[in-house]
């Protein structure tokens, strides 16, 4: 390989580790993203070195954008550093955020043959498709109790959205990000997605940034995962099947 097509390679990596956008058009890094689609060495190597260190590079709207692999403790969060940035004390509430935080994706993706997606959603549409999807579980608890660690994570979550109030009483002047309602945790979710650069929000809708979109369309096109097998099992035969 040569010298100057590694050394394009790295810096190609400093730039997405440092959040710098690596677009086709505009900024200081317009010439690493050429680099990236004509040099098939440079391309090569950023993805290598991005494999050793458990990384995944996406590409989306003529721009490129890097997310952490699985349980990458250098470049990721665990849970309790999330917990820890949410200000949640519990698993069953980080789960529950996990969850609300899969179906505001899920939102915008409609068909994932042709791509279709909402331009942005609200709290309230947020609070009806979680209602939607939990309220089949509600009624099956029983027949997960014993399963797998996961679907006691798939209870622990439901029956604690099925607690908690659709607002606290301390909200009646504003919904407030917080612990104590469906609404507060909806409010927590969105203010996080905002803070990570994945959604934007103006006039209380949100809209997901070009990053986002890149994640979702990889993760429902390659990925996937557990979370997505466990929604499609707990809804298998119902009317709240998955459609992605």
């Amino acid at each position: 390989m040569e010298q100057k097509n590694l050394e394009k390679a790295a810096e190609l990596l400093a730039a997405l580790l440092t959040g710098e956008p690596v677009e086709a058009e505009g900024g200081k890094n317009a010439g690493l993203y050429e680099a990236y689609y004509e040099s098939g060495e440079v391309s090569d190597a950023l993805e290598l070195m991005l494999k050793k260190l458990n990384l995944r590079v996406y590409a989306y709207n003529n721009a490129l954008y890097v997310s952490v692999g699985e349980r990458n403790r250098v470049f990721g969060y665990s849970n309790e550093d999330l917990k820890r940035l949410m200000g949640l004390r519990l698993n069953k509430e980080l789960y529950l955020c996990y969850y609300l935080i899969y179906q505001a994706a899920a939102c915008f993706y409609q068909d994932s043959a042709t791509y279709n997606y909402t331009e942005y959603i609200r709290a309230e549409d947020l609070m009806e498709a979680v209602n939607r999807s939990l309220a089949g579980m509600i009624s099956k608890l029983h027949r997960f109790s014993s399963e797998t660690p996961e679907e006691q994570s798939f209870t622990a979550l439901a029956l604690l959205w099925d607690e908690l109030p659709v607002i606290a009483n301390e909200e009646a002047q504003g919904i407030r990000a917080g612990r104590s309602s469906k609404s507060g945790f909806i409010k927590l979710v969105f203010n996080f997605l905002v803070s990570q650069g994945l959604f934007t929000e103006a006039q209380e809708r949100y809209y997901p940034t070009s990053r986002m979109h890149a994640l979702i369309r990889r993760y429902f096109e390659e990925e996937k995962g557990r979370l997505y097998e466990l929604q499609t099992q707990w809804n298998k035969g119902g009317e709240n099947g998955a459609a992605y």
